[in-house]
């Protein structure tokens, strides 16, 4: 399973980067092409200006966001990109250039002529998925790479400004800027949970790696989960709904702990803690993962409550940023016997 993202002009325009387009139909640039490698290097710095006063949008931080989630769930991401620019590593993220880079403007140069035969060369297969982001015919033939991912039974999904009534796919018209949301690329990716059998009922996880540390992610019935603790009815009266089988209780527990039993459960991982940086990464991999799972089971509604207390700051962000990232109707925070219970509603 792969996640390919394949980047144009559209995803840079937000950030003040002239599309192919323009830059062709102006004057300092026409003679690129013609001209001799020393001359074409004279074209390119006049715009050197312009690229180095670029900073990233918003669209380029949710590719990083992506290729976070890719990572922490050990699906395979790459980023091809059509752009000069290095937009995505001011990001922080990571991408393959078909056309070189500003920042090496040789490479620039003697690509001019260069055909992307490294993103026709990709095999594909039904659990792929490609996401075209400010593509247009102009700068790629991507009509014929969709038809080799839907050939294959695979996904593509196409971002841009404008229908491209050449394609077949799901198509998401607007500014990439504004429209690339990370959660709802990651949601298409089919991963496949594990099933834990307790004897009276069933868990879904998943395992997750964050900076290195391996942690697991679990789905269990709701119902159960409060039954147990005999808090069924509180919850369900401060709802003001009935927790049905489409409820799932959300944690997330070291992994080394599992094996230590009762004893260790939600033990802090020994070492330094995690940073805000990989905290976020955290949050923002189980706000996905919850996704996924509410399109793969059905989920209704999604409880949690923190295992400690240091971990009650966490969960207010998660369930009041996130909550609204997912887009589902609302959260909320319960205080029962001094302990700190969350549900958030799907639509």
């Amino acid at each position: 399973m792969k996640l390919v993202l394949l980047s144009g002009a559209g995803l840079s325009a937000g950030s003040g980067i002239p599309t192919y387009q323009e830059r062709t139909m102006s004057e300092e640039f026409k003679d690129f092409f013609s001209a001799s490698e020393t001359q074409a290097l004279q074209i390119l710095q006049s715009y050197k200006h312009i690229f180095d006063g670029a900073t990233p949008n918003s669209a380029h931080h949710e590719c990083k966001k992506i290729e976070e989630f890719c990572r922490a769930v050990n699906v395979e991401f790459q980023h091809f990109t059509l752009n000069v620019d290095s937009l995505i590593e001011k990001a922080n993220g990571t991408v393959t250039h078909i056309y070189g880079c500003v920042d090496d403007p040789v490479t620039v140069v003697n690509s001019r002529f260069s055909e992307a035969s490294i993103v026709d060369d990709l095999i594909w297969s039904q659990d792929d998925i490609l996401v075209i982001l400010g593509v247009s015919d102009n700068g790629y033939p991507i009509g014929i790479l969709e038809a080799k991912v839907l050939q294959a039974s695979g996904q593509v999904i196409n971002y841009n400004i404008e229908h491209n009534s050449n394609l077949f796919c799901d198509q998401i018209i607007g500014s990439v800027t504004d429209t690339l949301k990370s959660i709802e690329v990651t949601s298409k990716l089919p991963l496949v949970f594990k099933e834990l059998d307790l004897g009276t009922y069933k868990v879904d996880t998943y395992g997750i790696n964050i900076n290195g540390l391996n942690y697991v992610v679990y789905f269990s019935p709701s119902i159960h989960f409060y039954n147990e603790m005999d808090l069924l009815e509180d919850i369900q009266t401060f709802i003001g709904h009935q927790l049905t089988h489409s409820s799932f209780e959300v944690k997330f527990d070291y992994e080394p702990n599992i094996e230590g039993g009762v004893e260790t459960q939600f033990k802090a991982p020994v070492g330094p803690p995690l940073s805000l940086l990989n905290l976020n990464i955290l949050g923002h991999t189980l706000c996905s993962l919850i996704n996924i799972h509410k399109n793969q089971y059905g989920g209704e509604f999604y409880t949690a409550s923190a295992a400690h207390s240091r971990l009650v700051r966490f969960y207010n962000k998660f369930a009041k940023q996130y909550c609204n990232t997912l887009k589902y109707g609302h959260w909320l925070e319960i205080n029962l016997n001094e302990e700190i219970y969350y549900v958030i509603k799907t639509h």
